[in-house]
């Protein structure tokens, strides 16, 4: 069985004005996703200290399950990208799906899909603190982030 999805405590810190704040902020994943786009986008992760971080939910939680598919896919292709592969690739790229899949969990990931997942959200979050400062207000929060996020997709030869 796949690890949880884990938040780090200073994201939860970090996001606490906005949290309360609902909507447009509805549920921890919301935050998570938040983390984890920006993550994706902007090519960053690391590793979330467990001692420093914790579990909130071992699934996709339904305003995600739709899109859990894309989600993991676009895992997959930063873990393609981050080592030069490309899905032509195919011996290599087997072998990446291979470590981050796993069909017969609940989020269909491996427990190293999940922690490279969880990387991704952490980097994210710390690549969205060097560019902004603790959030208030969610609408303005939301507004940069847009802002960061398209950035970030623009200069991503894979978005």
């Amino acid at each position: 069985m796949a690890k949880s999805f884990r938040i780090r405590h200073d994201a939860r810190d970090w996001f606490s004005k906005i949290k309360k704040q609902k909507p447009p902020i509805n549920t921890e994943f919301d935050l998570y996703y938040l983390c984890l786009m920006m993550g994706l986008a902007s090519k960053n992760k690391s590793t979330p200290d467990p001692s420093h971080s914790a579990d909130f939910v071992d699934y996709f939680v339904s305003d995600y399950k739709s899109q859990q598919n894309l989600i993991i896919g676009l895992l997959i292709q930063a873990e393609l990208s981050d080592k030069g592969l490309t899905l032509d690739d195919k011996s290599q790229a087997k072998k990446i799906l291979v470590k981050l899949i796993d069909p017969n969990s609940i989020t269909n990931l491996t427990d190293d899909g999940m922690n490279k997942m969880n990387a991704y959200a952490s980097g994210g979050f710390d690549y969205l603190q060097s560019k902004i400062s603790k959030p208030y207000f969610a609408e303005e929060f939301l507004i940069r982030y847009v802002e960061i996020l398209k950035t970030e997709m623009d200069n991503n030869h894979n978005w």
